[in-house]
């Protein structure tokens, strides 16, 4: 079973909360946090310019 980025960052924050961790465990929870979260904005980026792309090409070949 795959988990979404999202999913997984907001269980890593709820352990933040819900159990009493060492300060570098708490500090490993965050960054693991903090690559999710750029992973997020990786795939969004990536997506992004794979669609502009597309619409570039499109545009260029048909003329719309």
């Amino acid at each position: 079973m795959k988990m979404d980025d999202k999913k997984a960052a907001n269980i890593l924050l709820g352990l933040l909360d819900k159990y009493s961790l060492t300060a570098e465990e708490k500090e490993a929870v965050k960054n693991a946090i903090g690559i999710l979260g750029w992973t997020a904005l990786a795939k969004s980026r990536v997506k992004g310019l794979v669609t502009a792309r597309k619409n570039k090409v499109e545009k260029a070949c048909c003329g719309k």
